[in-house]
């Protein structure tokens, strides 16, 4: 059987030095990019001070363990914690408690939501850009009904920081009573990232919970 031939990820624009993956230095080099499309690599030789500050920067403040490419093949890259695609998932709560109307989450730079039937077709509305596409492609899908509900918000102890769960009232409040409202559950500690996929009135209402906590 013939052995796979290992190849280097590329080799440095300037001097041509090969960039092995699992090399001492390989945390060190840097990917050149041009309109979101990786051109080539630069190695910490060749690199200038301005150029090297400008990496450690970047590495910093940005996801490079999770990229995902667009159409045109260009690089998408998620800031630190954050995300950078949107995808409609399967959560077991939404699924297995009818009280749950819909799970958001952050994991691996992906923006992750569930709706299921019982969910309320207007929870859409509450959400912006592709966002607020996704989770109405996914209503539409599960049959989900409008509903007449007004939404509260419930900053939550021992809550995950990168999930938000939007459930009925009556499922957290001790009388039981359905007064006709649902309820956006998040942590006081709410990875900021996640308040991007809402609408900015929504998004708003939560920082001013936040910041009166």
């Amino acid at each position: 059987m013939a052995r796979t031939k290992v190849r280097p990820l590329g080799h440095c624009f300037r001097c041509t030095r090969a960039c092995w993956k699992d090399a001492d230095d390989a945390p060190r080099w840097n990917v050149e990019f041009m309109r979101g499309v990786p051109v080539g690599y630069l190695c910490p030789t060749c690199q200038t001070p301005e150029e090297n500050a400008e990496a450690e920067v970047k590495a910093a403040t940005l996801d490079y363990t999770n990229t995902a490419a667009d159409a045109e093949g260009r690089q998408k890259i998620a800031p630190a914690g954050g995300w950078h695609t949107v995808t409609a998932l399967e959560h077991p709560l939404v699924r297995e408690d009818e009280t749950v109307h819909l799970a958001l989450a952050i994991e691996s730079a992906e923006l992750r939501i569930a709706v299921g039937p019982q969910s309320d077709a207007h929870l859409a509305d509450l959400f912006d850009g592709p966002c607020a596409t996704v989770i109405r492609t996914a209503l539409e899908r599960e049959q989900a009904k409008p509903g007449h509900r007004t939404v509260v918000y419930n900053a939550m102890e021992g809550f995950g920081p990168d999930t938000i769960l939007l459930v009925e009232d009556h499922a957290l409040c001790e009388d039981g009573e359905d007064r006709g409202e649902l309820m956006l559950s998040f942590s006081p500690t709410v990875n900021p990232h996640l308040l991007g996929a809402f609408a900015p009135p929504v998004a708003e209402a939560i920082r001013t919970i936040l910041r009166a906590a």
